[in-house]
């Protein structure tokens, strides 16, 4: 912050001797060889720090081009998950679904068996004599 300070003093003082040198100048009062110099010092100071400043805003404009790619890149990837991640819900739900209904599909059809075995047992144990049931019909719970 000192070195900032004592930049900025420099400059202040640079610019008013420009200033005076500049109101001579135009005032047709000849400079001296050396306020000629100290002129031409202080324009070749001024014209060094405006080029350092826009080459420093230049790499800010980049660094700040570069940074807003990398969120829009970020971005991109963060609804290509949410995109991914609704998908995946999505078919999840479809499987839970297909489970489901498969799990119901085979109770059924456990009970089905279960039904049967339970007829075929009646039949080879006796109680029903096989004669009179009729093949036709068919036994469902």
């Amino acid at each position: 912050m000192a070195e900032r300070r004592r930049r900025a003093a420099a400059r202040d003082s640079r610019r008013e001797a420009l200033l005076v040198l500049l109101d001579r100048a135009q005032r047709g009062t000849a400079l001296t060889p050396d306020e000629a110099a100290l002129l031409r010092a202080h324009v070749t100071a001024e014209l060094s720090e405006a080029d350092e400043l826009r080459r420093t805003v230049a790499g800010q404009q980049n660094a700040i081009q570069r940074a807003e790619e990398r969120t829009r890149a970020a971005e991109d990837a963060i609804a290509e998950a949410e995109a991914d991640a609704s998908r995946a819900l999505a078919q999840a739900a479809r499987d839970q679904q297909f489970a489901q209904d498969r799990a119901a599909t085979v109770h059924a059809q456990r009970e089905r068996a279960r039904t049967a075995e339970a007829a075929l047992a009646l039949i080879h144990g006796g109680t029903i004599p096989a004669a009179l049931l009729d093949s036709s019909l068919t036994f469902e719970p």
